[in-house]
């Protein structure tokens, strides 16, 4: 039996990285990035995925405002 390994190396593969590993369960794809959407607990969630960011050392960028917390959402961006 051969097993094959891939190892994601760009940046565009933190993302997807980042997604397999945060689990979201709503998001929508944005031009360089995702919007993580309805999140019962976003401060808990948005403290949950900075960290997961700076523990797998990601060049992500987590970004929550005062408008997307009315719909409970954080973006999360590739950092250029």
């Amino acid at each position: 039996m051969k097993i094959e390994t891939t190892i994601l190396t760009t940046e565009r593969d933190d993302l997807e990285k980042f997604i397999l590993l945060f689990e979201p369960s709503k998001y929508k794809r944005l031009k360089n990035g995702i919007e993580v959407r309805g999140q019962p607990d976003l401060e808990s969630n948005v403290a949950t995925a900075k960290a997961l960011v700076l523990s797998l050392g990601l060049h992500l960028t987590i970004i929550s405002d005062a408008n997307m917390a009315t719909y409970r959402a954080f973006e999360v961006r590739q950092a250029y």
